[in-house]
């Protein structure tokens, strides 16, 4: 049973169950502008530019120019699942070439969130990458629920193998270094759903690197888990904010509920401050039309039509990303999962399959036919 099917499932099970996650939750009217205790500027509505725009953006130039960051490259990584395997053959191979750029900006969503920590630190850590997509077995990822704890849970997987693994990978020395990058001008951004604000959220992971507070490693780690916390697949996660009444939570889902990409400069962004730059937009998933006879039951109607629904927001946010990158006098370049690529996927996360896809996605960059400076049609 593939993630969609899964999906599809959860459909026809919603009505029956009641989430077993106790929450002390945020109010309505904190629902506002929550923050997390302790971590100034760590995160932002990302349907909208924060009131103090201006100043965050000027931290950012002050500290380019002390750091002597002049090339500006920004790295999108879409969601997709096991399919985030295509971006790590990609960044693979690009620093076999020697031509991998530093990235002033990394941003990810979903499995792209899980990969952009390791992007955002360089070709030192593209071993990690591998072993992340195509090194490790399903177990590692997920461990399935019985049918009771479906009916009476929040999700038909448990992401506890998931949250064990983002443990071991964030050390002391991981955020280290990414605060360390952070103070430099770099940005990690990573996006979620708030349920309760019904909003995407974007979080400067650096900020929380940087912070030094005693909730730092665990915020990190609960941004990463939530924004691939596909509904009904995983549970939900529960982010501490602070209210006037004290800590309450707030409840997170996969970033790509709202949007496949977290296409920054998204926001409206002071014309003194817009400077083009270099946009490369890695969409782990197909965008072309794939024919195929489906028979008119339940599961195979909505399978397709899900499977139709995410495919048609990712060539939407690859074109929303390429305009905003005209608009900004920037240049673009994007790729995606072509229809040649036809491995069978087994299972959620199989290992054979990923394998499969980063060796495709290595190929594909050495190839030189990877990139396009146009959205899909």
């Amino acid at each position: 049973m593939n993630w969609r099917k899964l999906c599809v499932f959860l459909l026809l099970l919603f009505q029956v169950g009641c989430s077993s996650i106790s929450r002390n939750p945020v109010s309505e009217l904190d629902l506002e502008s929550p923050q997390v205790p302790g971590i100034e500027g760590a995160r932002y509505w990302a349907d909208v530019a924060p009131a103090n725009i201006s100043e965050l953006l000027e931290e950012i130039h002050r500290q380019r120019r002390a750091s002597r960051l002049s090339a500006d490259y920004t790295l999108t990584l879409s969601g997709g699942g096991e399919d985030g395997a295509f971006a790590a053959g990609i960044l693979s191979a690009w620093s076999d070439a020697g031509t991998r750029p530093e990235f002033l900006v990394v941003t990810g969503v979903s499995t792209g969130a899980l990969a952009a920590p390791f992007a955002f630190l360089g070709s030192d850590y593209d071993d990690e990458l591998k072993e992340l997509y195509g090194g490790l077995p399903p177990s590692r990822i997920f461990r399935g629920r019985f049918i009771t704890g479906i009916l009476s849970g929040s999700s038909v997987k448990n992401s506890d193998p998931l949250k064990q693994l983002i443990e071991t990978y964030i050390t002391d020395n991981f955020l280290s270094q990414i605060a360390k990058e952070h103070r430099r001008g770099r940005r990690l951004l990573v996006q979620t759903v708030s349920l309760d604000a019904q909003r995407p959220v974007l979080w400067d992971m650096g900020a929380i690197a940087n912070s030094n507070s005693p909730n730092a490693k665990k915020t990190f780690g609960d941004v990463l888990l939530a924004s691939a916390a596909i509904p009904g697949v995983f549970p939900p996660v529960l982010i501490d904010v602070d209210t006037k009444d004290g800590v309450r939570d707030e409840l997170h889902v996969d970033g790509g509920v709202y949007s496949q990409t977290a296409y920054v400069p998204g926001w409206d962004i002071p014309r003194k401050y817009a400077r083009g730059g270099k946009l490369y937009a890695i969409r782990n998933g197909k965008v072309e039309p794939e024919l195929k006879v489906i028979e008119p039951g339940v599961l195979q109607v909505s399978a397709r039509s899900l499977s139709t629904l995410i495919k048609a927001q990712g060539v939407d946010d690859l074109t929303i990303a390429y305009k905003l990158s005209l608009q900004s006098g920037g240049e673009y370049q994007a790729t995606w999962i072509r229809t040649d690529f036809d491995y069978p996927l087994a299972e959620p996360f199989d290992p054979e399959y990923m394998r499969a896809l980063f060796d495709y996605g290595y190929q594909r960059y050495k190839s030189g036919t990877l990139w396009s400076d146009r959205p899909p049609r």
